[in-house]
């Protein structure tokens, strides 16, 4: 172009922002959206996108367009698909659109990678028109579905549903279903902490897909998990796998990685069977241990064990090959983008997510960007500081409990629990606080009430709750008290009660352990809302026998507040009334112990608490009758 050559920049922004199709450029440098035009906003159902970052648009129907940009920003190759499907709304598959999609490298003049380019074409209307054509395929695709569906519930069933938590050693697992075609079955992972203290970490793989592949699958996992809880080394593990291997025809050629690590010293001693080595993972990089040599089971080699050290700090990840192996890349490729990936994995890691969590998450998203033909595992455990433990000293009043309840959640999540196990601390932590508060300092008198919580190197949460209080020999006719410790047993939390002439000491354990996403059922509920929040007791006149509570009723006197609410405008139970606790943000033995009491006297009280609330999962612990909705 000439020197004097005009350009007009506004009219080049207007054209591109109407230009047909998915326009989108990236920057390589932080993966964030630098030009968009129309077509890619509507697409995408977002407003604006300029400086949006790829890895903010996590939602499933986007991944493939996400994991195409990113592979060309970063390793520079152009990529082409004729039919990408993009699904903004995942609740609502229709919205979804196809796209021919190229993207491009976008370089300077010298030739240096600076991102990517996407243009991608809507040819939704032809996919439905072949799809149409396709009627009868599509018919036996649901019934290969179902199938689908029932060996991916066995899988989930079994595999662990967690993994261990360490004051040095974090983990974190992942697992992905291959395509529609090939059904799940073969890979496994593990993790548990042994009698010696170190950390077992074992993937593995069984040839083939399917209920047969996911019942060897176990038994091989079974057999590895035993002999290594027993106390066994690594050889002694693997022969006694081997032998079990021997006698069932579908276990022939299975591999298998197993890996200890001291979470102290970081000593690791690891094995692999036919199988990809370990990849270490730290501040400089990323690199593949090597393998020790043997061949997959069957293969009558001799299970060398092999030594390396993992430095504080630094992680390390097990995987199976249908990470790497894919039909579009060699192998060797395949390693090299998973080392690339992990070590920005790592040094990405921020906004509260753990190493090996984010390491999990990433991984195997940028690996299968263009499709995988086997399930995928990983299996990560970050060598961490121990986190510092939670010292808490509240005066003896009920306003502290919120605030109580508030740090015990944030030092779950800064330990990495997972949501279930959080839920049962912050109940357990508000019940026996609660109780040293009405008992322990009972008449008014003043004090305090001590908290120390620890994650101990046998993968125990163990919080200690004490007073300086009276203690107080229970009724011999309790009538509706002692709900709370029921409560914390049906939680799953281990208590124990010690008491002193010095004041009561009261212990709460329970595994400290992290959900694995192959676990489907965990639908309780984020704990949230639980900064202090005081007691809300409505009505609306145009509802007069609905009685809202918001709130926390987490003490006697808020529950003796709804309680004389509900019998006011119930006129002592003539009158139904409907009790709705969806703005209730926690829910003690107290208030249990209130309904309970208000559910046995009338018949005309409906209580109402909507699924994933605070209320609705103390209730299903509790087994207090309750609606999911309004009447």
């Amino acid at each position: 172009m000439a020197p004097d050559a005009y350009v007009d920049q506004d009219a080049v922004l207007s054209a591109f922002d109407v230009s047909p199709g998915v326009q989108l450029v990236v920057r390589q440098e932080d993966l964030r959206i630098v030009a968009a035009n129309q077509g890619a906003r509507d697409t995408l159902q977002r407003g604006p996108l300029l400086d949006v970052s790829l890895y903010d648009l996590r939602d499933p129907g986007l991944e493939a367009l996400v994991a195409a940009l990113t592979a060309v920003a970063r390793g520079g190759e152009p990529f082409r698909d004729d039919q990408v499907s993009v699904v903004p709304d995942w609740s609502d598959p229709a919205s979804g659109i196809w796209l021919d999609l190229t993207v491009t490298p976008w370089r300077d003049a010298d030739g240096t990678v600076l991102g990517a380019v996407a243009a991608g074409i809507d040819i939704t209307t032809a996919v439905r028109a072949a799809t149409l054509e396709r009627a009868g395929a599509a018919t036996a695709d649901r019934r290969l579905a179902r199938a689908r569906e029932v060996v991916l519930r066995l899988q989930g069933a079994l595999l662990p549903s967690t993994v261990p938590l360490l004051p040095r050693v974090d983990v974190a697992a992942s697992y992905l279903v291959a395509g529609l075609e090939q059904a799940a079955g073969g890979d496994w992972f593990d993790s548990a902490t042994l009698p010696d203290g170190r950390v077992s970490l074992t993937v593995g793989d069984v040839v083939g897909h399917g209920v047969e592949a996911s019942a060897i699958m176990s038994q091989l996992r079974a057999v590895l998990a035993a002999r290594l809880l027993e106390g066994a080394g690594i050889p002694s593990a693997l022969e006694a796998v081997e032998a079990f291997a021997g006698r069932v025809s579908g276990a022939f050629a299975a591999t298998l990685c197993v890996a200890l690590l001291d979470p102290h010293t970081g000593d690791l001693e690891y094995a692999t069977r036919g199988h990809p080595a370990p990849l270490v993972v730290g501040p400089d990089g990323a690199h593949l241990l090597p393998t020790t040599g043997d061949g997959p089971l069957g293969s009558r080699t001799s299970g060398s064990v092999l030594t390396a050290n993992l430095p504080d700090g630094h992680a390390i990840l097990l995987f199976t090959d249908g990470l790497v192996e894919n039909i579009h890349r060699p192998v060797q490729n395949g390693l090299a983008v998973l080392e690339r990936t992990a070590f920005d994995a790592y040094r990405d890691s921020a906004g509260g997510q753990s190493v090996a969590g984010r390491i999990c998450q990433v991984v195997p998203r940028v690996l299968t960007d263009d499709g995988f033909t086997d399930d995928v595992t990983v299996l990560a455990a970050h060598r961490r500081h121990a986190p510092e433990p939670l010292d808490l000293s509240v005066p003896a009043d009920p306003h502290q409990l919120a605030g109580a309840r508030s740090a015990m959640d944030a030092w779950g999540v800064g330990v990495g629990l997972g949501s279930r196990d959080r839920s049962a601390l912050v109940l357990g932590v508000s019940e026996v606080m609660a109780n040293a508060i009405e008992h322990a300092y009972r008449g008014g008198s003043a004090g305090t009430v001590d908290l120390h919580a620890t994650i101990r190197d046998d993968a125990m949460i163990e919080v200690v709750v004490r007073d300086h209080g009276l203690w107080r020999e229970p009724d011999r006719d309790p009538g509706d008290r002692g709900r709370g410790f029921s409560m914390m047993a049906s939680a799953g939390l281990q208590v124990d009660v010690a008491t002193s002439a010095d004041g009561t000491t009261v212990t709460l354990e329970c595994p400290a352990r992290r959900p694995a996403p192959v676990d489907q059922a965990d639908a309780v509920a984020e704990s949230v809302r639980l900064a202090a929040a005081p007691l809300v007791i409505s009505a609306d006149p145009s509802e007069a026998h609905v009685v809202r509570v918001g709130g926390a009723v987490d003490h006697r006197a808020a529950a003796a507040q709804v309680e004389a609410e509900v019998l006011r405008r119930s006129r002592n139970g003539l009158v139904p009334v409907t009790l709705d606790l969806e703005a209730v943000v926690h829910l003690g033995s107290a208030g249990v112990r209130v309904l309970e009491s208000l559910l046995r006297t009338t018949d005309r009280l409906n209580v109402v608490a909507p699924p994933g609330t605070p209320a609705a999962q103390t209730l299903d612990v509790a087994g207090t009758p309750f609606r999911p909705s309004l009447p």
